[in-house]
């Protein structure tokens, strides 16, 4: 394996550069191309079947330890257990069900030839409008969020599966998803690093924190010109600090960014702030941007000096986390049950005083389960959805079950008149009624909320005093401009709630869970 001081030019700016096109077959051919001149420092891998096979082959061109990475937030797909977001994981409070958690990621993971992944999530809710990122957060403080990561940072560690702690700096408190647009948050620098940093600042002191990965929102009394991926100044807050690990941007293909600097200044002013490995455009070819960095690089705009640091911190990472783990904290045997557990416990009720989550079974009562619009997130927006994780039958199933007697309606999310019409004269034949909702959302949706038309329906139910309980499922401050009911139990984001959560309400099970938010409940 070449030294820094023995690459070229061409090898250096591949090897700051992450290959993201892989599903392109020219694509392909290319990285593949530059990995036999070790000209690659990162390779974004689809997670999907055909993932084991395609990093076989770039391993097979690679003479040096190439890093292959991709986000894992939620888990690994390929291990076919459930997929858990962090936000269902801190409504447990459980280590034992975290340290489970990260080591299904790892163990398989490492096994089919993966180095990392762009996870854990450490930003604070610190905003209840914040779209996009709600199920992706661990608490609202940063002991709580510190806590989480702890643990599944532990975990990687002991299999060398790099993590990657995100979003730095953290301080989200706009209203905007910057794939949109670019935010900008009025945080000073006492108040950034007194709160946000503080998770990165101690797992680097614990010697658990080797990636980080760095947002595009912009802090003005920090630096006034550039977003925190572009900025010296905000990436300098955590070198001072000490830390000496991998920093990735996240992507340039944002509209936070790609509007505001364009492609190829973004990238060039991304190195020379501090990141290490640059996450392109993924609608251009890599052939291009591996072109516009190397014309940047012979045109004088990179720095020589900041290019090499981070080839050396690169290379520093290939070798850390190529290796095999020697004593990794093992898989519980029984993961399936753990990961189901976590499901059953993360289920939280919010009840008026006097009362408890559980309602009376035999009682007739009319249910409305809200059904979502047929949209399949595909493209850039399936970097970031969460999937078909609800699943309005099984709800309706879990009712029947539980619920012999009741009626059930559905409505869609975006209601028609004569579909509000059909639910709410079924509500004139019953004095109870349980609202099922939930919301779900993706990048350049840029909201994760009710749509006003089934917020206006829960409203004129309310106004008639007959809702009983709303079980909700997704980001629970979608409920925040809501009338206050007397029941409300929260699903989160884990399928196997959705059955859970009407053994809560049934009265067959206690609702378990703690809400992650506690400043905001």
């Amino acid at each position: 394996m070449l030294t820094v001081e023995q690459m070229t030019p061409e090898q250096k700016i591949g090897r700051v550069l992450c290959a993201r096109r892989t599903h392109v077959k020219e694509d392909l051919e290319f990285t593949l191309e530059l990995i036999r001149n070790q000209a690659v420092g990162c390779v974004q891998v689809p997670v999907n079947d055909k993932a084991p096979e395609l990093i076989k082959t770039l391993r097979a061109a690679a003479d040096y330890p190439l890093l292959v990475i991709n986000d894992m937030e939620r888990g690994y797909p390929l291990s076919g257990l459930p997929l858990i977001p962090q936000i269902t994981l801190a409504a447990c409070k459980n280590p034992e069900y975290t340290r489970a958690f990260a080591a299904a990621i790892a163990k398989h993971a490492k096994a089919d030839g993966w180095s990392g992944c762009w996870s854990p999530v450490v930003d604070l809710m610190c905003n209840t409008a914040d779209p996009l990122s709600t199920a992706r957060k661990a608490g609202d403080s940063a002991e709580s969020v510190t806590e989480v990561a702890r643990e599944i940072l532990k975990v990687f560690g002991s299999y060398n599966f790099q993590g990657s702690a995100k979003h730095y700096p953290g301080g989200h408190i706009g209203a905007v998803d910057t794939h949109i647009s670019e935010g900008v948050n009025d945080l000073s620098e006492e108040e950034l690093v007194r709160d946000h940093l503080a998770p990165y600042i101690t797992l680097w002191r614990e010697g658990l924190l080797h990636g980080v990965m760095v947002d595009h929102a912009r802090y003005p009394q920090i630096d006034p010109e550039y977003p925190a991926s572009l900025s010296k100044r905000v990436i300098g807050l955590l070198r001072r600090e000490g830390y000496d690990g991998l920093v990735y941007t996240d992507s340039l293909a944002m509209m936070g960014i790609l509007q505001r600097y364009g492609e190829d200044n973004a990238m060039v002013l991304a190195l020379n702030a501090g990141n290490d490995i640059i996450l392109p455009n993924y609608r251009t070819p890599t052939k291009e941007v591996y072109e516009m960095m190397l014309a940047a690089y012979y045109d004088g705009r990179i720095d020589r000096e900041r290019l090499d640091e981070a080839v050396r911190h690169v290379m520093k990472a290939e070798l850390a986390f190529s290796q095999k783990p020697e004593a990794p904290i093992p898989m519980p045997e029984n993961i399936e049950q753990i990961l189901d557990a976590i499901a059953r416990d993360c289920v939280t009720a919010r009840c008026a005083e006097g009362l408890d989550a559980a309602i009376d079974p035999n009682e007739r009562r009319l249910f409305i389960v809200l059904t979502e619009l047929n949209f399949v997130a595909d493209g850039p927006a399936a970097e970031i959805a969460l999937g078909n994780w609800y699943d309005a039958q099984r709800v309706i199933d879990a009712i029947r079950e539980r619920f012999p007697g009741a009626e059930i309606r559905t409505l869609p999310e975006f209601p028609q008149a004569n579909q509000n019409d059909v639910v709410l004269t079924a509500a004139t034949k019953h004095d109870k009624v349980v609202f099922v909702s939930f919301c779900s959302t993706g990048c350049y949706v840029g909201a994760d909320c009710l749509t006003r038309r089934v917020e206006t329906v829960i409203r004129a139910l309310h106004a008639s005093g007959k809702i009983e309980a709303l079980v909700h499922f997704g980001n629970p401050f979608a409920l925040a401009e809501l009338p206050t009911v007397p029941r409300c139990i929260f699903g989160y984001h884990a399928p196997a709630s959705q059955t859970y959560a009407f053994d809560v309400l049934a009265g067959k099970i206690p609702a378990k869970g703690h809400f992650p938010f506690p400043k905001y409940m």
